[in-house]
């Protein structure tokens, strides 16, 4: 029998062999069963997955479909199982993937260019049914997750930004991310005065250090001559004096009441202007 016979056997016996084992058949099979439609654009259906996704098991722990574009697709978020066990920390179980998917009537395509080799196989193009608040995701026999839509999903704060999530019109923090995954909005109530109540070693900025006599007689009138920090406050720091004529309308030199400060290299003693 001639080599190239032998060849043309040799190949047929190996892609027989292979196909009665199932090893080149699996990822066929699984192209099969996922719906032939075009996803160039988003369709009115694919724009209707809009939103938050997660499940408390399954490959995809949370899945957040953004209206955000990047030319004919939009961006995707998700939280998946990797499948590594952890026998010893540090071990990636998990991992976030950022890219873009696009939907058609019947199927959803995830793609990144960031994703690990680890997760690189939940990506593709996949069979999806919407029933009330589930979203079920299929491919071939060996893939079928539902995940219960909901508010808001996220791992991180950074998350909530791209989910067009209505919060309260007040001052705020910005997005926090709870320990059950749902974003909230931190509120806070600034302070009237945004200096008061700082150390001396945060008084700084807008805010001005006071300083004045560590102790005075209940009528003020009767003061030590050693200086103490006594608050922080706003606007331009107490100005220096020698007398009271130097000092402002209502104001005058804390000299007079027997605080005495050195000024720098002069060998006389200043002071603050005060009411």
């Amino acid at each position: 029998m001639s080599t190239r016979k032998l060849f043309i056997l040799a190949a047929l016996s190996l892609s027989t062999l292979l196909a009665a084992s199932g090893c080149a058949t699996e990822t066929a099979a699984d192209d099969d069963d996922v719906a032939e439609e075009s996803e160039a654009d988003l369709t009115k259906a694919g724009k209707a997955l809009i939103g938050s996704y997660k499940d408390d098991s399954g490959s995809f722990r949370g899945l957040i479909l953004t209206a955000n574009q990047v030319g004919p697709a939009n961006e995707f978020i998700a939280d998946v199982s990797t499948g590594i066990v952890c026998i010893k920390a540090p071990c990636p179980s998990s991992e976030k993937i950022k890219g873009t998917f696009t939907a058609g009537t019947k199927t959803i395509t995830l793609r990144s260019t960031t994703a690990s080799a680890a997760v690189q196989h939940l990506l593709g193009k996949y069979n999806y049914v919407v029933q009330g608040d589930k979203l079920s995701l299929s491919r071939g026999k060996k893939f079928v997750q539902s995940l219960e839509k909901v508010e808001s999903y996220c791992s991180e704060s950074s998350d909530c930004y791209a989910q067009d999530i209505l919060h309260p019109a007040c001052f705020g923090l910005g997005f926090t991310c709870s320990a059950q995954n749902t974003c909230n909005w931190s509120c806070h109530n600034p302070p009237l005065d945004p200096c008061k109540g700082r150390p001396v070693e945060q008084c700084n900025g807008v805010c001005k250090p006071i300083f004045g006599p560590s102790h005075c007689s209940p009528d003020g009138l009767i003061c030590t001559k050693d200086f103490a920090y006594k608050g922080c406050g706003r606007g331009p720091q107490a100005a220096t004096c020698m007398s009271s004529d130097a000092c402002g309308p209502g104001l005058h030199c804390s000299t007079e009441d027997g605080v005495c400060n050195s000024s720098g290299m002069l060998a006389v003693c200043s002071g603050t202007c005060v009411n």
